[in-house]
């Protein structure tokens, strides 16, 4: 085994030596400063308007982003690189997009005239090259830290945040230039397309493009290439069918403008019948994620169980976020918050032991050898602190082979 596959890629985003890295560099720089002029035009337009616009979309996103970061139940996203989705998204996504969306805008107009493109332009292109310009920034995650995409739930992290930042910019410009960008506009804006619509936006749309990137590029997945792909055609077919839909006039139920009493009930009620199935088809999606990523677990683990460094046990409450806090809640009462610190850090080492199992070749890698011995360390601090953090059953009871 050669030394360079024996040393496991961290996932940094700063890597000055991979092409990818300088490509992601040189289009954001160059978007960027599209992005940026567009901002100051729309500041130009409406000070109060644009930082009100800002100052929600940050209240919407903050806790999107939060929540789409602790999905993946085992390997929490290197911060940088979830930056760096999130950026490609808000800037050359959106950037690149609107320079697509015109083009393929006129070409629709040109074989199906003012009126057609009018009600079918957004449908029939902003799905295909929005979805694509936001998968690109997903390729370019993987191209840069190839080892932190290994499953679907780190393909839908990506893909998400990436959507996230197209969202966020799309929605500025939409309270400013479409609902007037006065204090009114804004909040009507907000009310539709966040308030209404935020669950059904390009986070979804993203998240399974991103899912679909993943299941082509893992080397979990032993299924020929050929199975993969054509799953991965499923999630990128929910993905474009589900913003075609939203983009079309089918289903359409909004209330004509201006909207008045009774119309802010039905809204909602519009979206839904839009968004809600491609919902429900992600937290399907996401489900089965977590399911295999639980079965990825147990069976990477196993061989260790063999061997002593880890137990059934811990397999057990590893498998489950729920478990896993349960332990740290009932050793630290047994023998308080600096053992369920050192439990906590063991679990995260024994997740990461597997992480490193699944990416090594040999029972004899370094990284491999160096990460057993942690976790046998830390079994050994958890079982000095005192007897009584013994307790038959529970995740640091068991002694170490």
């Amino acid at each position: 085994m050669s030394a360079r596959r024996s040393q496991l890629i961290t996932g940094r985003f700063l890597q000055p030596r991979i092409p990818a890295f300088w490509l992601y560099v040189i289009v954001v720089a160059l978007t960027g400063v599209v992005a940026i002029g567009e901002q100051s035009l729309f500041r130009q337009m409406s000070p109060g308007g644009w930082a009100l616009s800002w100052a929600l979309v940050a209240l919407y996103a903050a806790p999107v982003a939060i929540v789409v970061y602790v999905l993946d139940l085992y390997e929490r996203e290197p911060i940088p690189l979830l930056v760096a989705s999130f950026v490609w998204g808000a800037v050359a996504a959106t950037t690149l997009a609107a320079i697509g969306n015109a083009g393929w805008g006129l070409v629709v107009a040109r074989l199906g005239g003012a009126e057609f493109a009018a009600r079918w332009a957004p449908a029939l292109t902003a799905p295909f090259v929005e979805e694509t310009l936001k998968g690109i920034g997903v390729v370019m995650i993987v191209l840069i830290a190839r080892d932190e995409v290994d499953d679907l739930m780190d393909g839908f992290v990506y893909g998400a945040l990436c959507g996230l930042g197209f969202a966020v910019v799309e929605d500025v410009f939409y309270f400013v230039s479409v609902f007037g960008g006065d204090l009114r506009g804004v909040l009507q804006g907000f009310f539709v397309r966040v308030i209404a619509s935020g669950l059904y936006s390009h986070v979804l749309y993203s998240g399974l493009v991103g899912m679909a990137i993943a299941v082509v590029t893992t080397r979990r997945d032993p299924r020929p290439i050929r199975d993969r792909l054509r799953l991965a055609a499923i999630f990128v077919g929910a993905a474009v069918f589900g913003h075609f839909l939203w983009n079309s006039p089918l289903l359409e139920f909004f209330p004509a403008r201006p909207w008045e009493g009774v119309d802010w009930l039905v809204i909602p009620l519009a979206t839904a019948v839009k968004g809600l199935p491609l919902l429900l088809f992600v937290i399907l999606a996401l489900r089965l994620a977590h399911d295999r990523e639980r079965r990825w677990l147990r069976g990477t683990l196993v061989a260790e169980i063999a061997i002593g460094t880890v137990t059934p046990e811990d397999v057990t409450i590893l498998e489950s976020p729920h478990l896993r806090r349960l332990a740290r809640r009932d050793l630290e009462r047994r023998a308080g918050p600096g053992a369920a610190r050192l439990l906590r850090r063991l679990q995260r080492e024994q997740v990461n032991l597997a992480m490193i199992r699944s990416k090594v070749a040999t029972e004899d890698d370094p990284a491999l050898l160096r990460q057993r011995g942690i976790c046998r360390s830390l079994r050994a601090a958890l079982d000095a602190i005192s007897p009584a953090a013994r307790a038959s059953g529970s995740a640091w009871a068991s002694p170490v082979g």
